[in-house]
């Protein structure tokens, strides 16, 4: 490899603030494409995907590269929209740097801030670039404002935006004193830069802030601590402020995870099934290297694994490379069944962040087709590996396939790519808030498996509600001498499956499971009896205690122009909304509080009728909360209920499968 550096870098933005044409202008400006790739035309090449020509956005995670100034840059271009951001969050696991992309024009929206929470949760390093300043109405010293009030933050501007000619926007550098003497951007950067350093605060009150190198280099320790921000300003159309970006990002000290070390370790961010080579985990190598035919160990599996062949993305085209260096992104094909997140080596990783958002509305899929039953739940099982998040259930009994969504647009999508990609036709069916159950009261379940032998497991369960948003907690009162250790394993392991759907159908949670008592047979007991007895005693006690329904609830926080205050407030009020006091800034508003998820589904389209498309909402789960409950809220019992006991022995002894019944 000719570059002395490797820096991978994640482009995120809301929808529509122009991130895919900032990542083809980087390849451009770069030299690594001839020609600029246009989202408006269909030819970026972070735009693989026939769905993402035609509709314009990126709906798929994708990796480019280029060289600059002796440095690789991996650059992932991630989707903008909410509806895609489990694709956001398995990206975010691999980044040394992130550039956040904010329209000139739209100033900071609802998704901005959830990517923003998102990186400072991970302590990512940040600068911030102000795309579109050529837009017609683009204010960026009300943008530059907004950004600094919304996502928290004291800005440092490394360029300077101007627009005021509409018909020749340039960005200038800092030490162009003559045209940006005036700025009120560059008085604001230089204000937070005093704030934070008491030698650069005295030459600031006397006025002498002209030695822009020196400026920067007393910013450049504020950066590096995240006390300061760095922002650049503007045009992935015009080439503006590009050079400037890359410069910068390349002389940035990376503080990353690549390891000095010959021993392999990589991290899966990624699986897809490519049309020729089947299943394809894309990953970043953080030592050491990898090639064709290597075995490596799999702490997920906890075995070693063959990697078959090794590629790389090409200017758009996958090659087949054969190998890959400490610090580079590539994709393996190999046998053993690799799943994002996967960490391959025998150095470990440890990440415990929050999804930026979480799926809590479930569809059915249908295929219009009756012949294609079969090979639409095949389909929706490869999808489901490129993303868990769907939660792909198959319930064979009925012929159903229920999966998971994060809204509408995710829809439109996966019916698009399983004609396109499968060649299947499918309807789906009225989104339905996913609901949660919980015991109602404390009872007890019973449960005496002991026939016909050779079989034996005897417990008695206490079940009790939880604390909300508490998941399930379980404690045993049996001596290991009744029980012993191996079995109270298995009903252990028995507990998170059974608790997948309650008495209501839905999955139950917010309870505490306490083993009374119960014994084993020393001759007859095997570990398997506990396994299948548990259920039936866990679900007789939530019978025995009745469950309530539990219900999603959004947190939302909703900016607009106080002129439309008394519409929005008309719409939550109707939708029982629980409403904070708005807060006013000049002619602004913000308005916070807790809808239902049921009710809140589809606001975005009223919403942005109430406020003439200029308001901002920002939804976030917020947990659950006790609902009304009604017949139309409970769904029937998927498979073999451990309630019908005689059945479940017969199904789960092997006598028949469930959807054979």
């Amino acid at each position: 490899m000719s570059s002395n550096k490797i820096l991978t870098i994640g482009i995120l933005a809301h929808v529509d603030a122009g991130k895919t044409s900032l990542t083809e202008a980087l390849l451009f400006t770069s030299g690594a494409t001839k020609e600029r790739g246009s989202v408006d035309k269909g030819s970026a090449i972070t735009d693989g995907l026939k769905l993402e020509k035609s509709r314009g956005i990126s709906i798929k995670t994708s990796t480019v590269d280029f060289s600059w100034k002796r440095t690789q840059v991996n650059v992932v271009d991630t989707p903008g929209h909410i509806d895609f951001s489990a694709e956001v969050d398995r990206a975010l696991s691999v980044l040394d740097y992130v550039v956040l992309v904010v329209s000139a024009k739209e100033g900071v929206q609802a998704h901005t801030i959830n990517l923003w929470e998102s990186i400072k949760e991970r302590n990512l390093p940040c600068v911030v670039f102000m795309n579109k300043i050529d837009r017609d109405g683009a204010d960026l010293e009300s943008v530059f404002r907004e950004v600094e009030a919304d996502l928290n933050v004291s800005l440092f501007a490394l360029n300077l935006g101007d627009n005021g000619r509409p018909d020749y926007p340039c960005v200038h550098a800092l030490s162009d004193l003559g045209a940006i003497k005036d700025s009120s951007i560059l008085e604001k950067s230089l204000e937070n830069l005093a704030d934070l350093d008491e030698t650069f605060i005295h030459s600031y009150l006397e006025g002498n802030t002209n030695n822009w190198e020196s400026n920067f280099e007393k910013a450049k320790g504020y950066i590096d601590q995240h006390l300061l921000t760095p922002i650049l300003f503007g045009s992935a159309k015009f080439d503006l402020g590009l050079t400037d970006l890359l410069n910068y990002l390349v002389m940035c000290e990376i503080e990353n995870q690549v390891h000095q070390t010959d021993s392999s370790s990589l991290k899966v961010f990624k699986i897809e099934y490519h049309p020729k080579f089947g299943r394809m985990a894309h990953l970043r190598l953080y030592s050491g290297e990898i090639k064709n035919k290597d075995l490596i160990w799999s702490q997920r599996l906890q075995s070693e694994i063959k990697l078959d062949q090794v590629f790389q993305t090409k200017v758009g085209q996958l090659t087949q490379v054969g190998r890959l260096e400490k610090g580079e992104i590539g994709m393996v094909l190999s046998s053993a069944p690799l799943e994002a997140g996967d960490v391959l080596g025998r150095l470990e990783y440890t990440e415990a962040y929050s999804d930026l958002s979480e799926s809590v509305i479930g569809v059915q899929a249908v295929a219009k087709n009756e012949n294609d039953y079969q090979g639409l739940g095949e389909a929706l099982e490869y999808l489901n590996i490129e993303d868990p998040r769907l939660d792909f259930q198959w319930y064979k009994d009925e012929r159903e396939f229920h999966l998971k969504i994060l809204g509408p647009i995710q829809t439109e999508i996966l019916q698009e790519s399983l004609l396109s990609r499968f060649g299947i036709d499918v309807d789906f069916l009225s989104p339905k808030v996913i609901y949660k159950e919980t015991p109602s009261d404390s009872a007890e379940g019973f449960v005496r498996y002991w026939m016909p032998k050779p079989c034996w497991a005897i417990m008695n369960f206490l079940i009790e509600p939880g604390v909300l948003d508490s998941g399930w907690a379980f404690e045993s009162k049996v001596s290991k001498n009744d029980i012993s250790n191996k079995y109270q394993n298995e009903v252990i392991k028995a507990i998170p499956w059974t608790l997948k759907q309650g008495i209501k159908g839905w999955e139950v949670s917010d309870l505490k499971i306490t083993l009374l008592e119960g014994t084993e047979h020393n001759v007859h007991s095997n570990p398997g009896d506990f396994l299948l007895a548990t259920p039936m005693g866990l679900m007789r006690g939530l019978e025995a205690a009745g469950t309530d329904l539990l219900e999603p609830m959004y947190a939302f926080q909703i900016k607009a122009h106080q002129d439309h205050l008394g519409a929005v407030s008309g719409d939550l009020n109707q939708m029982r909304a629980k409403l904070d006091a708005p807060e006013f800034d000049g002619d602004t508003f913000t308005l916070t509080g807790r809808v239902a998820v049921a009710k809140a589904m589809n606001y975005s389209i009223q919403f942005n009728t109430s406020t003439s498309g200029k308001g901002r909402l920002k939804l976030t789960l917020d947990g659950y909360e006790k609902t009304e409950f009604s017949e139309e809220k409970v769904r029937a019992y998927r498979g073999v209920s451990p309630l019908d006991e005689a059945q479940w022995i017969l199904h789960r002894r092997g006598a028949f499968k469930a959807d054979e019944r």
